[in-house]
């Protein structure tokens, strides 16, 4: 990030972190506290003493000011700054920080469907401001990576819609079981440093006796199926592991008419990549057969292939790229530097040229976004393997909230300059901004900086 001279940071810390986000939030979703109160509340009338934009928002703050347990949110957020802070975002007069038994009991009951609809409106809202349009991939789509993660695992059956594992331990030889949620996330690459998520499908069994468990492929099916009905003129390109380099999934985008960036194993589609192989081998000549020097990263060597579904016989579009760099590795046994080769291979229905090969690498690449995502998520500030709540229904509300949280948390990060030019780790910057929400008071100086239409500008790093 380009730095700032001291009077700029004086001048952008004036109303500190916790103001940053205020207007974050003012500038990009004015009307998120409303979206929130419009939901179906599932509360009777009587317990209805507290909005559900205040109890969002919440949960929100917790997640943002990097504090893992309701406990500790409940301890951190009890002063009177806070309350007044909290009332501020949801745009209501709050009397009393709501106890974190009374947030969870609501999450449990409310529909997540709901939530999920928040969340596809605050990134609608994002690509219709045109702000990221520069960072599309080649041939201006928009990038959407998918992968599966872990959420939480159990020695004994949570619930009925536990997904069950056993495994045999070599030593003992003693069989154990595992039962654990997971779920299928689709992210969006808005920018370089700015991968957010776009939906959420839990991979769930419907009954504790099922026949046959539910997958990664079934939940991408249906989240597919679902980003398609909420964006279905946005032009997209699929980025995903060797899970998905199958023909269903092939057709799907197709179907969908939606381009496919999907990694290449030896292991999955062995035909398809035997012919490359034998391809490159042939060294033919050509349009659909090329080899290009020096592109990538590490200025590695690029080999593709058009149409090689021709000669296979698939049913779907398979051009092959195939990219490999050498590097240095330190032998910690012999002490010597070692050369070694790195090898990517990738199968798309984009033909290839090489004129186009730098462009496509560069895309497929950016697949590993989405691993920096996850572990940002678990082992940043939000550490969202936490169970915040032993409810089935709650688990699926605290997790879509994080989202929401990191969404907002990304927008900080890239357009405020006074935390994006923070020099400590996130987790001093999440401290701060805690410190802020529940310790200052807002000004009347403070909310006209807030609600002031000013335009915000990125200052992400674009590598």
């Amino acid at each position: 990030m380009k730095g700032i001279c001291k009077k700029e940071r004086r001048e952008n810390s004036e109303f500190g972190e916790f103001t940053e986000i205020a207007r974050i939030l003012m500038h990009f979703f004015p009307n998120l506290s409303e979206w929130f109160n419009q939901m179906p509340d599932p509360r009777c009338a009587s317990g209805r003493i507290n909005s559900q934009a205040v109890l969002a928002f919440m949960i929100i703050m917790k997640n943002i000011s990097a504090i893992v347990s309701m406990r500790q949110m409940n301890e951190a957020f009890n002063t009177e700054e806070a309350i007044r802070n909290l009332g501020i975002l949801a745009g209501c007069e709050l009397k009393e920080m709501p106890d974190w038994q009374t947030v969870n009991n609501y999450l449990s009951r409310i529909d997540v469907s709901c939530l999920q609809k928040i969340q596809t409106e605050m990134i609608f809202l994002l690509i219709r401001c045109k702000t990221f349009n520069r960072f599309r991939l080649p041939g201006k789509y928009w990038g959407l990576i998918i992968d599966g993660t872990g959420h939480a695992c159990f020695k004994e059956r949570h619930c009925e819609h536990d997904l069950v594992m056993t495994s045999v331990d070599k030593k003992t030889g003693k069989t154990r079981t595992f039962y654990y949620h997971k779920i299928l996330e689709a992210k969006i690459i808005l920018a370089p440093d700015m991968v957010v998520s776009i939906g959420s499908e839990f991979i769930e069994n419907e009954t504790e006796d099922v026949s046959k468990q539910d997958c990664e492929q079934r939940a991408a099916g249906r989240l597919l199926a679902r980003i398609k009905q909420q964006f279905p003129k946005l032009p997209i390109i699929i980025l995903a592991d060797g899970l998905y380099a199958t023909m269903p999934f092939m057709g799907l985008c197709r179907e969908y008419g939606w381009h496919y960036i999907l990694n290449l194993k030896e292991g999955s589609q062995k035909l398809l990549y035997e012919d490359f192989m034998i391809l490159l081998n042939e060294g033919e000549a050509g349009e659909d057969y090329g080899k290009v020097e020096k592109v990538g990263k590490e200025l590695g060597t690029a080999y593709f292939a058009n149409n090689v579904h021709v000669i296979t016989g698939k049913p779907e579009i398979c051009n092959i790229l195939r990219y490999e760099y050498e590097y240095e590795e330190l032998n910690i046994e012999s002490e010597e530097i070692e050369l070694k080769k790195k090898c990517f291979v990738w199968v798309t229905d984009h033909e290839h040229s090489k004129r186009t090969a730098d462009h496509f690498i560069c895309a497929a690449r950016s697949r590993w976004d989405i691993e920096e995502a996850f572990n940002f998520q678990k082992n940043g500030i939000y550490e969202i393997e936490h169970l915040c709540s032993r409810d089935f229904n709650g688990m699926k509300a605290h997790y879509i909230l994080a989202q929401i949280a990191d969404i907002i948390m990304k927008l900080a990060l890239s357009f405020s300059k006074s935390i994006s030019t923070y020099s400590q780790s996130v987790k001093g910057l999440a401290a701060r901004i805690k410190c802020c929400f529940c310790m200052s008071i807002l000004t009347e100086a403070a909310v006209a900086y807030i609600t002031a239409k000013c335009s915000l500008h990125y200052n992400g790093v674009i590598e």
